[in-house]
């Protein structure tokens, strides 16, 4: 019987070992395939400025990204539209990023700087301090309803908390530039999960972009989940592999890193 085991053993391992050098050759295609179409891509990627702006006091969000439920669904769907900025920061924490004060360290040149409330200057002495926006404005999508938020830094409070900022409706808008931007959505790309985002600086008096950012981003796991693994976030979160361009000091606010290069906000008094 033993004899006869090993010979039924042996005769079924040649089998697995086919099939298991057939799925490895078959991913490393894929890999192959989807490597060139993302370097491809990258090559288009990066920001074009037309012109820039300065001393802006308020910009429009032309769109808001909606918050994605923790763990959620977005994360491991191929063709999420948004997966490209699946690690921006969502909903209200979208609107404040705009509001927050940068702080720059003088050593690290060419980076960007965190996002705080301006009581985080506390927490970076000698760092340059970059102010962000003094109010945003959107469109509620469902209403038409014009809002207007504004700081609320009265709290002196060094982190990012709820009430540091209030939106109220408003009937005009005091602004001339905005922020927009559009998905893109390519199927061929998305099916070796690559995806892209266009941000675009609007004047609004002339329809005319004056500056934008496309980027791209690839979850080079094809969208392996195992151990807790979120594939897009994951994936945002890459080095320059999986992200094009890859600016040192962007993370979760990509989208104010881009505008506020090209809308100046307004600097002090």
């Amino acid at each position: 019987m033993l004899a006869l085991s090993l010979a039924l053993s042996a005769c079924g391992k040649p089998a697995e070992d086919k099939e298991a050098q057939a799925r490895e050759a078959a991913y490393k295609e894929k890999y192959a395939k989807a490597k060139a179409l993302f370097e491809e891509r990258c090559k288009t990627a990066g920001v074009v400025v037309k012109r820039t702006v300065k001393d802006v006091e308020g910009i429009e969000l032309a769109k808001i990204r909606q918050p994605i439920p923790w763990g959620g669904k977005e994360y491991f769907d191929p063709m999420y539209p948004e997966a490209a900025m699946a690690g921006e920061h969502r909903g209200d924490d979208y609107i404040k990023q705009f509001l927050m004060s940068e702080f720059v360290n003088p050593a690290d040149s060419g980076q960007r700087g965190a996002l705080g409330p301006p009581a985080a200057e506390e927490l970076f002495k000698r760092f340059t301090v970059k102010n962000g926006y003094s109010f945003v404005e959107y469109v509620d999508p469902t209403n038409g309803q014009r809002f207007r938020c504004t700081p609320d830094w009265s709290r002196r409070h060094p982190n990012w908390v709820d009430g540091q900022h209030h939106c109220k409706p408003v009937d005009r808008t005091a602004t001339r530039y905005a922020l927009d931007y559009e998905d893109l959505v390519e199927p061929a790309d998305r099916a070796l999960w690559i995806s892209g985002t266009r941000i675009k600086a609007v004047d609004k008096q002339s329809g005319n972009v004056i500056a934008e950012l496309t980027r791209y981003v690839w979850e080079a796991g094809f969208g392996a989940s195992s151990t807790g693994r979120w594939p897009w976030e994951h994936a945002n979160a890459g080095g320059r592999s999986q992200v094009c361009p890859s600016r040192p000091g962007e993370r979760d606010d990509v989208s104010r890193k881009f505008v506020d290069e090209v809308i100046q906000a307004k600097q002090g008094e």
